[in-house]
């Protein structure tokens, strides 16, 4: 027994002595980086060393400033100081990354920026000085390189030269009867050229001067340009001389526009549903493609030769249906001037694509994309295709809101020109 327990001594004995050091050793760290800590928040008066820039890189509306970091050990973060239409601003950058970016320059030219060092105990290094050279702004590139020119019930606006793809905000103007300047429309962008259609038939059919100004989120504004505009004159067309045509393209086909010449029949799915419902005016009623795989197609004569302007679409009547079911979300639109396109004619020419939305932006159905929904949502002909005369129209339906094998309108009006 007593041998046991000298030789459980002489184990032992190493391992307590071990531990012991380990924790005196740990103890002595965590005493040294507390000292430290506290070397570097009490009594530190004294400023750091000013950064040195490396480069400045200059570009549209903004500058980037990389420094190099002083040699001071508790430096924390670099920052700079410029002054903007007489506003002090500050740009801040921490020990990690020192590179200071600044934004929002009013115009190109030349600014002066004070870059200082700042340490742990917030003291300021007196700072240096240098130049950066900004390009001219994306507010004023855009608002030089903007256009506008008439379209049906409104005006088609298109933009370029957005070249740092800033959030710009694109604002139609015009005048009221007190001859006061008014914004008819905001369009809201970040791309580096587009365009948009702002169409109401309030703007009337007349003449008159329609403005454009380019604005950026830190409150700059273009010139704003006027130009005289008579929106073209459109009409909605008689729905009562519309009727179903034998579906040339089967249902199913990879490319609708190049289906192949074959008759499917009118395309519904029992008599209750049938295509006459989808142009009776009764909104209770509703029509129903044939079931099957995506995409659900059916075409019909517009009974007058028309340039489409736009057309709008009634959803299913129903809370239930209202962006729900087999109410339509993703869709192309079809048209043709002659009555037997087959698989090699080019007679259908793609009039627009488009995916509906809800109006609130929610993820789920609100009272208010209910009524919208009850309302009708109104969708436009892509502005380069409202010049062709078509008198066949072919829906193509790629999805519905619950991606179910058939598709369900309410109603459908069309809009537009009639050809002579």
């Amino acid at each position: 027994m007593n041998i046991y327990l000298e030789k459980l001594k002489n184990i032992t004995t190493p391992i307590l002595y071990g531990s012991l050091c380990f924790l005196i050793i740990g103890i002595l760290i965590s005493c040294e980086g507390e000292m430290n800590a506290l070397d570097l928040k009490s009594g530190d008066s004294t400023a750091p060393s000013d950064p040195v820039v490396d480069k400045v890189i200059n570009m549209s509306g903004s500058a980037t400033i990389e420094c190099l970091l002083p040699p001071d050990e508790d430096v924390l973060y670099l920052m700079a100081e410029i002054t903007l239409n007489g506003e002090l601003r500050k740009v801040k950058s921490s020990f990690y990354n020192p590179v200071l970016k600044i934004e929002g320059f009013p115009e190109a030219g030349d600014y002066e920026v004070l870059i200082k060092s700042v340490d742990r105990n917030e003291n300021v290094s007196k700072g240096i000085t240098t130049i950066v050279s900004p390009t001219t702004p994306s507010y004023i590139s855009t608002g030089n390189n903007i256009s506008m020119e008439a379209t049906f019930s409104g005006v088609y606006v298109s933009w370029q030269e957005n070249l740092s793809k800033d959030n710009l905000i694109l604002q139609l103007l015009g005048y009221n009867e007190d001859n006061e300047v008014v914004v008819l429309d905001d369009y809201y962008t970040n791309f580096e050229e587009g365009s948009f259609l702002s169409t109401d038939p309030s703007y009337g059919y007349e003449e008159k001067a329609f403005g454009i100004k380019v604005s950026n989120r830190w409150g700059y504004s273009s010139d704003t340009t006027w130009v005289n505009i008579k929106p073209k004159f459109d009409e909605q067309l008689d729905n009562t001389v519309m009727s179903p045509v034998l579906d040339w393209a089967k249902p199913n086909t990879d490319d609708i526009a190049e289906g192949p010449c074959e008759d499917v029949g009118p395309n519904f799915r029992n008599p209750q549903t049938q295509f006459s419902h989808l142009f009776d005016g009764e909104l209770n009623t509703y029509y129903e493609t044939g079931e099957g795989v995506p995409p659900f197609t059916f075409t019909f004569d517009l009974g007058v030769t028309a340039n489409l302007s736009r057309f709008r679409y009634y959803q299913r009547r129903g809370p239930e249906f209202s962006f729900l079911h087999n109410t339509i979300k993703r869709w192309r639109v079809y048209g043709s001037e002659t009555k037997e396109p087959c698989i090699d004619d080019p007679a259908w020419k793609l009039l627009g694509t488009y995916e509906m939305t809800r109006p609130s932006g929610e993820d789920y159905t609100t009272s208010e994309d209910i009524d919208a929904s009850q309302a009708g949502l109104d969708y436009f002909i892509d502005i380069e295709a409202t010049n062709i005369p078509v008198r066949y129209i072919r829906f193509a339906i790629d999805e519905n809101w619950s991606n179910g094998t058939m598709a369900h309108f309410g109603e459908l009006m069309l809009w537009g020109v009639k050809v002579e």
